[in-house]
Formats: structure tokens, sequence, C-alpha cells
């Protein structure tokens, strides 16, 4: 489960770096590009775009250590049960969506100063996805057996 794991946050990681990187790519190669750095709009391109392109390098970087912080030390071939992977789909959808709309939620009360809470309660739901697993997976494991006789 390791190894997947670790497969599953390097890939998070990637998506989210390089699907910021497109989508401001474009941005960059047009005519008045020099619009871009004055000082209204480089507090937004730091909070839109520098926030998920970091979380997602960090999320490269340090696989191994949050695996090893999720599922311990062993090294040991441990079967892999569908409620694990609910557990580490769950947090990895919450991590997810916490780096994609931290960014937003900066980016807006940096520029308007009002607080956008249609990203705060997409923060807050992601937190709740990243901590609350068990919880996620009890609900799974309650509907899984929904009508089935113990």
């Amino acid at each position: 489960m390791k190894p997947f794991s670790i497969l599953m946050i390097r890939l998070l990681g990637l998506y989210l770096f390089l699907k910021t990187l497109f989508s401001v790519l474009p941005a960059l190669f047009i005519p008045n590009v020099g619009e871009f750095w004055t000082g209204e709009m480089l507090p937004v391109l730091i909070a839109t775009v520098m926030v998920p392109m970091l979380g997602g390098v960090l999320l490269w970087c340090f696989a191994g250590s949050l695996a090893d912080r999720w599922h311990g030390d062993s090294d040991s071939a441990v079967a892999v049960t569908d409620e694990d992977l609910v557990r580490a789909g769950t947090f990895l959808i919450g991590v997810y969506l916490v780096v994609r709309h931290v960014g937003m939620l900066v980016g807006a009360y940096s520029t308007t100063g009002a607080v956008a809470y249609d990203a705060l309660v997409i923060v807050v739901a992601g937190l709740c996805m990243i901590l609350g697993g068990g919880a996620i997976v009890a609900l799974y494991h309650r509907v899984k057996t929904l009508g089935v006789d113990r």
C-alpha cells in the first residue's frame, strides 16, 4: 500500500503543478504581459499560481515522508482493502481541494479585502476530508453493507 500511496501522492503533485502551469502559460505569451507584473496583479499571481505550483512540488518531494507517516515505517507486504483505498482517495482529494482553493481564497482577500466564501467552504471541506478519513471510511462501510445480513 505504501508504494501505491507514494505513486498517488506524486501524481497529485504533478497534476497540481502542470495544471496550474498550463493554465497560466498562454497568458504569458500575450503582447501586454508586462501588466501581470504590476503591484496590483502580483499578489493575485502569487496566490493563484505560485501556491498550487509550490504545493505540487512539495507533494512530489515529500511523498515518501507522507506515506511513512500515513502507513508507518513497515515495508512488509500488506493486503490492500477497499477501505484503505477509500481512505487514500479521500485524503488525496482533500489535499487537492485545499491546495487549489487556498490560492483563490488568499487572492480574493488580497485584492478586494473580501472573503471568498465559496473557496472558504471548499477549503474547510478539503480539511475535513484530510483529517476525517476515518469517518468517511465508516460511512463507506455502512453503505457497502447496507441490507446485507451480518
